[in-house]
């Protein structure tokens, strides 16, 4: 028996209940060190919304594309598009996504969310999971989320999340793309040894990606039900900000402001108290600390 994180949908007060159960059979008799494919991942999900539909692809060239696609065809709540390898992975402002062969989560979301819920996916997916992190990391209180939605151990960055949205009239959807390092060496790429981590490397030791998916997408479903029905996960996601009190430098576009992090309003924007006593609401940038 091996402690695994079970995340039920909960009320609106929502605290996270951990259980002991034999992961052959949370994952229906899915090996530890099963490959990723459509039928393991299937198995090994426990939700009810999320992963409704599994589309799985040894190599693709971006998940996030893939899911655009299948959400303009009609695919349902909760389709679940992933990958073993992307050739074209992207993650913010066009930036590629260093993810070798086989080694992490690489996967996309169809969703169609309320008005509401739309302008808390880029906190809900975040607050997912780093939850899910939390459980399995030494040291929870170094699972921390940087501005907006980039989440970190140790001040090394381990997952990140791109969201891209189409309006319509009734056919609205969101597409949430993931890629979380799991048994992946940053050492290994010069480029971001230093400010990258991952999974193996916080625990010492390789991690089923499947156990992880199963984590991450029932904590994630339980706040995506919350925020469907109205709820807020601001102050949640906002606690494990690592930016807040801090002062940065944010980058967007052309333009680059300075000031201090102060907070962040409703919809997650990041409140930037400028020298002169002036404050910008700022909905996204790339953010760095100011030395």
């Amino acid at each position: 028996m091996i402690a695994v994180p079970f995340f039920g949908i909960q009320d609106s007060a929502y605290r996270p209940a951990y259980q002991r159960y034999d992961w052959s059979f949370v994952a229906m008799n899915v090996p530890f060190d099963a490959p990723l494919s459509r039928e393991n991942i299937q198995r090994a999900l426990h939700t009810s919304i999320l992963g409704s539909r599994v589309d799985f692809y040894p190599v693709t060239t971006s998940t996030m594309d893939d899911a655009r696609r299948a959400a303009m065809d009609g695919a349902p709540e909760g389709a679940l598009v992933l990958a073993d390898e992307q050739t074209l992975g992207r993650g913010r402002f066009q930036r590629a996504w260093v993810s070798p062969p086989g080694a992490n989560l690489l996967f996309s979301l169809v969703l169609r969310p309320s008005l509401h819920a739309s302008s808390q996916l880029s906190m809900m997916a975040p607050l997912a999971i780093a939850n899910a992190l939390r459980s399995l990391v030494p040291d929870a209180s170094q699972v921390t989320v940087k501005w907006p939605n980039d989440v970190r151990v140790g001040g090394r960055k381990i997952a990140g999340i791109l969201i891209e949205g189409s309006a319509g009239d009734g056919d609205g959807f969101s597409i949430v793309g993931v890629g979380v390092n799991v048994n992946f060496d940053p050492g290994e790429h010069p480029e971001i040894r230093d400010i990258a981590t991952s999974l193996m490397r916080e625990l010492g030791r390789p991690y089923p990606r499947l156990e992880l998916l199963a984590a991450v997408l029932e904590e994630m479903e339980s706040l995506y039900v919350g925020i469907q029905r109205g709820e807020s996960v601001r102050e949640r996601w906002a606690s494990l900000l690592d930016t807040l009190g801090r002062r940065i430098r944010v980058a967007s576009g052309d333009a680059v402001c300075e000031g201090l992090a102060e907070g962040v309003d409703a919809d997650g924007s990041l409140l930037l108290r400028h020298d002169d006593g002036s404050l910008h609401t700022l909905a996204a940038g790339e953010v760095t600390l100011h030395l």
